[in-house]
């Protein structure tokens, strides 16, 4: 064997030399590329941070200047002047302004000078928010400077290019040179005088570079996408560097295209040699030290082989050697490689028996000689049964053991099914239900403090839809894992009673403070979104608490505790403002109150007690009002005070929605019909269940054509958060209902999760902004910024945009300033019944006597 271990030694040396000599002769021919393609790479990442940095400087000083022109706006002072007389005074990223001035059609108005646009100079080279070109190259005028230029509707701001972009470059210092280039081809902006080229492509043909080499950068560049290459540049061997400026300001797309000379560059990056050179050297030391173990190791296996030989029929069976007290003395193989980290267990008592004491074990299993079952856990919760039998030794004992997982194991598997919910691995409603009982059964523990909360997630489903199961899943376990920290000190178990339900059982706790103090913990633990696939999500969460005061109630079992535990719940789920509900015994009334509204809502259709309500939609640009929203109400006293809302998704859970919607239909075109004669159109909502129910598509055509309506006389509103769903079944009815004559309108818009992802596949006309948006938008920007985009992206593919919860003049100049010109809010009036719609016909569209005040902007000429 010697021998051999010998043979083996030296062919592992001829190997590790034939090795080298491959390492150092692959050194010698990859190193450049490496270091060429690194040099790339961190110019690319340096060109990048630039781009970056420019763009926002750019956003920055842009914003700056919008903020200008609105101040002097809402001072009633014209911007213009005002900016031109404080140019002195106003400052852009270190430097003053060159000038202010006024931009009509393809005229430029700068203080007493005018400058009409060369025809060759295409609108989109000016008419963006942010501009770069010089007088001589826009109107042929002798001035050579290139300037960038701000515009916020039709003010114009320009100062020096060369300053501006200087003085963000200056961090560069191995740059060379630097130009700003066109996605057409055009250079903008050059930062050397040695160069008369208008097209950034012909310096690289006078350096002689191939057509096909500058069709790499031109698709990279057409792309979008960053990139380096290795040409002259100007007569110097160079690295060119290019990458996107990507600001929404302009719709041309601008490139940063930086040349570094090539020895600069190479001679920087020197160390990488000498790290090549370390990496092989530890390689080296390494394979050296690997040669030394070897022989140990060999000799080792040789001695092993020696004892397998010994021990061959012991090999498949569990073999462990034990003291007479049960210290563990060694395993054989096959042992080991089951337990893995075997080093965990120093004695036989460390083994799971389910013995009741460590000493039962010694005495009554082990020196009796009697077998014992020992439970393992192997990764994550993988239980193997193992079975052993000891046999006695003159140094103590062999357990030689049997796995028994398919037979003993299921039992357990069974019954982790049973308790524990699949995918949170916590203690279910089964578990629950045991440990209940147990708990009624503890007469001392019923006299303490003890208390039983549920915790409901706010529209799972939603976002299991959205992410789909897989993620849902995982977002179920990190919000079970967040809950379940957040659990760390308390008295309490936790449990997943289904999917998005969460129970947690307080047990003997100080005062019932504790509960409500943990429950405002929580809240404020989700207040900061997950991560699940790069997707931030919002947790909302709702809880029901029932303190289990015995005392209080005549009866008390697991069943009641339960039941008012979901009352509590369902109480705060109910609750648009409260995220956790103690239970008191008024719910018990408030459940029974909710069974009689259920009988007065199905006395209600058969009595046909319902109404349509009308709210108007006021357009500012036309001065009138174009069309009234139907919203259903209920005449009924008992409910005066009740939201409509209430009744409706009462309605919608035991589907009499579908009644109550067809005597809607009927009422609303009836009204349309009455409507015709003032050109005014109505809209109405339509509920999902609706919307998805067999023959709903039939039934609302041959009622539509009962009243004998005009096409466009109706708007049929749907909810953005239901599309979600079902979308593809959605869109194929709504396609037939807009193809029959009916408008469709986008209702809440912006406040689900679909809206951008499937707006160009939707067949509708227009598009509702939510309230939600309208309430802050004197005081909050984001909000502004939202609505203006809104408006902006109904513009942009063609539809119209109606603001919903207009309440007073600012909100309504603030929408319409962000393009939005028809509103519907309190500004107007509340939802009123038909003859009072009527008049409101009459005083805004007909005698003018109601007006809505709306600043409009004058463009200068």
């Amino acid at each position: 064997m010697k021998r051999y271990t010998w043979k083996l030694a030296i062919a592992f040396i001829l190997s590790y030399v034939l090795l080298m000599v491959v390492v150092v002769f692959s050194y010698t021919r990859i190193s450049e590329n490496f270091i060429l393609n690194q040099a790339k790479q961190n110019l690319i990442d340096q060109n990048q941070i630039i781009t970056n940095r420019i763009n926002a400087q750019f956003d920055f000083d842009y914003q700056q200047f919008n903020e200008l022109i609105l101040y002097y706006e809402n001072l009633s002072l014209n911007p213009i002047d005002e900016l031109n007389a404080n140019i002195e005074m106003i400052s852009v990223n270190g430097q003053n302004f060159e000038g202010f001035g006024t931009l009509d059609q393809r005229t430029l108005s700068l203080l007493e000078e005018t400058f009409t646009y060369l025809s060759a100079f295409d609108n989109e080279d000016f008419e963006q928010n942010i501009a770069i070109y010089s007088f001589a190259e826009a109107f042929g005028d002798a001035n050579q400077t290139v300037y960038i230029f701000f515009m916020v509707d039709e003010y114009v701001a320009y100062f020096d290019a060369q300053i501006y972009l200087d003085s963000i470059l200056d961090l560069s210092d191995m740059h060379d040179h630097y130009l700003i280039v066109s996605a057409d081809n055009v250079v903008a902006y050059r930062s050397f005088l040695n160069g008369s080229f208008n097209y950034f492509y012909d310096y690289l043909r006078a350096e002689g570079v191939s057509e096909s080499s500058i069709d790499v950068i031109k698709s990279k560049l057409m792309s979008g996408t960053s990139g380096a290459s290795q040409h002259k540049f100007l007569g110097v061997n160079s690295f060119i560097v290019y990458s996107p400026l990507n600001t929404e300001l302009s719709t041309k797309n601008y490139y940063l295209i930086q040349t570094f000379n090539e020895n600069v560059v190479i001679t920087s990056l020197g160390y990488l040699t000498n790290i090549l050179w370390a990496l092989f050297f530890v390689i080296f030391i390494l394979f050296a030290g690997a040669l030394v173990l070897l022989f140990k190791i060999l000799e080792q296996k040789v001695n092993d082989i020696e004892n397998a030989r010994l021990a061959h029929y012991y090999a498949k069976p569990y073999i462990v050697r034990v003291s007479h007290k049960g210290k563990i003395k060694s395993y054989n193989h096959s042992f080991k490689k089951l337990l893995g980290d075997y080093d965990i267990y120093d004695y036989v008592t460390d083994f799971d028996t389910r013995q009741d004491s460590d000493l039962d074990l010694i005495e009554d299993v082990l020196k009796r000689q009697r077998a014992f079952t020992a439970i393992f856990e192997l990764g994550f919760h993988k239980l193997v049964y193992v079975r052993f039998i000891p046999l006695k030794t003159t140094g103590g004992y062999i357990l030689i053991g049997d796995d028994i997982t398919s037979i003993e194991g299921k039992f357990d598997e069974y019954r982790h099914m049973a308790l524990f919910n699949k995918v949170t691995h916590l203690p279910n409603y089964n578990s629950l239900k045991q440990d209940l009982q147990s708990f009624f059964d503890n007469v001392e523990l019923l006299e303490k403090k003890n208390s039983l909360l549920a915790l409901d997630i706010v529209s799972f489903s939603k976002i299991n839809l959205l992410l789909g199961e897989k993620s849902g899943d995982r977002f179920l376990v990190i919000v079970s894992e967040l809950i379940d920290e957040s659990l760390e000190g308390y008295p309490a178990t936790l449990y997943n009673i289904v999917a998005d339900s969460f129970v947690v059982f307080f047990k003997d706790i100080e005062n019932y403070n504790w509960v409500t103090r943990w429950a405002q913990k929580l809240i404020t633990t989700f207040e900061k979104p997950i991560t699940i696939d790069k997707n931030f999500i919002n947790i909302d969460v709702k809880m029901g608490i029932f303190n289990i005061e015995v005392a209080k109630y005549e009866i008390m079992n697991s069943e009641i505790v339960y039941e008012n535990m979901q009352l509590a719940l369902n109480h705060a789920k109910e609750s648009t403002q409260q995220k956790y509900f103690i239970y008191d015994v008024s719910l018990s009334m408030v459940a029974s109150r909710e069974q009689r509204m259920e009988q007065d809502l199905a006395y209600a259709i058969k009595n046909n007690e319902f109404y349509m309500a009308l709210q108007p939609q006021y357009d500012n640009q036309k001065e009138k009002i174009t069309g009234f929203e139907a919203l259903i109400r209920w005449n009924n006293p008992k409910y005066a005070s009740e939201s409509p809302l209430k009744f409706i998704e009462m309605a919608e859970r035991n589907n009499m929605i579908i009644d109550i919607g067809r005597i809607a239909l009927h009422e609303t075109f009836l009204i349309a019909k009455e409507l015709e004669r003032y050109d005014i159109h109505i809209s109405m909502n339509i509920s999902p269940v609706q919307l998805l129910q067999a023959g709903f598509v039939n039934e609302v055509c041959t009622i539509y054509e009962q009243y004998d309506l005009k096409k466009g006389a109706v708007s049929l509103e749907i909810t953005e958060t239901f599309l979600i769903g079902s979308f593809e079944l959605i869109i194929n009815k709504l396609k037939l209902l807009k193809k029959y004559g009916f408008n469709i309108h986008l209702d809440d818009f912006g406040t689900g999760y679909s809206s951008l992802q499937y707006l160009k596949d939707l067949p509708i006309n227009t598009l509702k902004i939510d309230r939600a948006f309208i309430i802050n938008l004197e005081s909050d920007a984001y909000s502004r910024a939202i609505v203006q985009m809104i408006s902006s992206l109904a513009k942009n593919v063609g539809l119209e945009v109606i603001a919903e919860g207009i309440e007073n003049d600012r909100q309504n100049q603030l929408v319409y300033k962000s393009g939005c010109n028809i509103i519907q809010g309190y500004l107007i009036s509340p939802a009123v019944v038909k003859s009072e719609a009527i008049k409101l016909i009459e005083d805004y569209n007909i005698n003018k006597t109601k007006k809505v005040e709306v600043q409009k902007k004058e463009i200068k000429r």
